[in-house]
């Protein structure tokens, strides 16, 4: 079951993180997508793909980090594994802040939502497996 828990936990980050992607894409378009020559891209398929490695790479690891919260819960408080948690995003940060330069509070929002769904969500629900 806690398979199951964490593969929900990351379709729902995969979920959050299309669709932030997807507003991005539309209100605010990149410089690629700007200039890009309308006749001959593959920009359509590059987003298309983007999307479903989105789809399959967030349910990993919400199942990766669902098996490692049940591999610890014993051991560690949640609040250890919560600031686990924060440790891992920020050192995820500064590479990320580097490549979304002018997009800051879009990738504020997308750590928000990553940290509310694998710091807080997964382990309330493997916690009442």
């Amino acid at each position: 079951m806690t398979i199951v828990v964490g593969f929900l936990a990351g379709t729902l980050m995969a979920l959050v993180f299309v669709a932030h992607i997807s507003l991005m894409f539309v209100s605010n378009p990149p410089r690629f997508v700007k200039t890009a020559d309308s006749e001959n891209n593959n920009l359509a398929r590059v987003i298309l793909m983007m999307h479903g490695m989105a789809l399959l790479i967030w349910p990993v690891i919400g199942i990766v980090t669902a098996l490692a919260y049940a591999a610890v819960s014993d051991e560690v408080s949640d609040g250890v594994f919560v600031g686990g948690v924060l440790v891992i995003e920020l050192l995820m940060a500064p590479v990320l802040v580097l490549l979304m330069k002018g997009r800051r509070l879009h990738l504020l929002a997308q750590f928000g939502a990553f940290f509310i769904v694998f710091g807080v969500v997964i382990p309330v629900l493997v916690s009442r497996v």
